[in-house]
């Protein structure tokens, strides 16, 4: 029996970083791993006509189709869908991701096309679906766990599944399926790993623990490192990005990760997620040591208030001594922040913009608040009667998608106009220029754009950046 698993294209127009979509390459590998045949359909890497979508399907007759998605492509998922159940009405027709698992019901209440949702980590359940579809161990499908289908006319949600304790037993993501030369950055090879799942923090912005639950789950050291030695030598990796959410929240874990790759010699450059409360000068040190060239902190905001507001259980003074100490270590700083939340003034900006000039990261990247289905902030403001548009296509986390009654979009934009100015300048561009490493010239190349283009075309010179930062319902 052969199934289909669909990557989704993002809406023409929204900032083009590719990012090979991990999560994908896990449920390939885990499905592959149980004797069921699999075949991927990419469309981030090549353009697929919706004739030439049909061609494939109606030869290959795949029994079970699925499409991973995110907010940002659930408009062309359903697209897919619908050509699916056109060209096979008898398939199985399959959605999972984080939008459509805050949004199960919803989804099936107004696709009629699609069968089933998968919600949360998706391994096991799509497993056990193959297995019901194939007849096999699964005699009743409202017996999976972690599913929401119809039955009866109604919508039907299963109990949810636990989620997966022992992460070891994961397979290798099923890279063989992507075309790992369309995922590259400036050139490089730059391949993604996760060695944890589950974010026990609760920023009122992000659906990570939607999507993996609350609780720290990881892998061992030395399976990671067996991971990174097979990136490197299968599949000729020239940069490791490190997926997790917070790399360094168990800092003795990183610390022993970082040992094994300084002891089997995996000397390739590599970048990694983290907040600034989950690091020391010790743990800082050894990543130097094991090659990090760079590290990703939320900082959010510049507004002690701001960070309230979130919930990031951070403050303003560790930001900036977290910056410090992670330049001091010798490894670059990349920031993000959040404009237009809830209750900013442009005054509480301007704190933010001036609060990145002061500590002076290596780079930047300023996002639109966005508040995805299933956010604290996406319910907060439906309580306070906000209207929040629906068009799935606008959630790029450049554009706005609500008004902010004490900041509008328009002085949003004139104020982070002016800092990129600022910031990216031709000064900037030089410095970064002239240094060879990977990350400078990514940047250097960004900063060229903005600097060719200025701020008239800001989601083309995002595009750039993002290379190096996922949307935050897409990691």
């Amino acid at each position: 029996m052969l199934i289909t698993l669909i990557n989704p294209p993002s809406p023409r127009g929204a900032p083009s970083a590719r990012f090979i979509p991990l999560g994908l390459g896990y449920l390939v590998a885990y499905l592959e791993e149980n004797h069921f045949e699999v075949n991927v359909i990419d469309y981030q890497t090549k353009e697929i006509t919706k004739q030439e979508l049909v061609t494939e399907l109606s030869r290959n007759q795949p029994k079970i189709v699925g499409v991973t998605t995110s907010t940002l492509t659930y408009k062309s998922a359903i697209d897919i869908v619908k050509t699916v159940k056109e060209t096979l009405p008898n398939s199985y027709t399959i959605l999972g991701g984080p939008h459509v698992t805050v949004l199960d019901e919803q989804t099936l209440n107004e696709s009629p096309e699609v069968d089933i949702i998968v919600r949360g980590e998706g391994e096991n359940t799509l497993l056990e679906i193959a297995e019901y579809v194939d007849k096999q161990k699964i005699k009743k499908i409202d017996n999976i766990k972690g599913i929401t289908i119809r039955k009866q006319s109604r919508i039907m949600r299963t109990i949810d599944r636990s989620f997966i304790k022992d992460l070891d037993e994961l397979p290798h993501p099923a890279f063989h399926h992507f075309d790992l030369n369309k995922y590259t950055i400036s050139g490089k090879k730059y391949l993604p790993i996760i060695t944890s799942r589950g974010c026990p923090f609760q920023c009122t912005f992000c659906l990570a623990s939607k999507m993996c639950g609350t609780g720290f789950r990881t892998r061992s050291p030395e399976k990671v490192a067996d991971e990174l030695e097979w990136l490197r030598d299968v599949h000729k990796a020239d940069i490791f990005a490190f997926y997790d959410d917070t790399f360094t929240f168990d800092m003795n874990r990183a610390y022993k990760i970082c040992e094994e790759i300084k002891n089997r010699n995996i000397d390739l450059p590599w970048d990694c997620r983290t907040r600034v409360d989950r690091i020391n000068p010790r743990i800082l040190v050894k990543m130097r040591e094991a090659n990090c060239k760079l590290i990703h902190f939320g900082v959010e905001s510049g507004s002690q208030k701001m960070l309230n507001s979130m919930k990031k259980g951070t403050t303003v003074e560790q930001n900036a001594r977290g910056i410090k100490m992670a330049k001091e270590s010798g490894i670059g700083v990349a920031i993000s922040v959040v404009v237009g939340y809830p209750g900013e003034t442009k005054e509480l900006l301007k704190e933010t913009f001036d609060f990145i000039r002061k500590t002076e990261p290596d780079y930047v990247y300023v996002c639109q608040a966005i508040p995805y289905p299933g956010t604290e902030m996406y319910d907060e403001l439906k309580k306070l009667g906000w209207e929040v548009s629906s068009d799935w296509d606008r959630y790029d986390e450049q554009t706005a998608v609500f008004e902010n009654p004490l900041l509008s979009s328009l002085e949003i934009d004139e104020m982070r106009g002016k800092f990129y100015d600022d910031f990216f300048s031709p000064t900037y561009f030089l410095r970064k220029s002239i240094k060879k490493d990977f990350y400078s010239q990514t940047m250097a190349h960004a900063t060229l754009n903005h600097l060719l283009w200025r701020i008239k075309f800001p989601k083309w010179f995002f595009s750039s950046f993002r290379k190096l930062v996922p949307r935050r319902d897409e990691s």
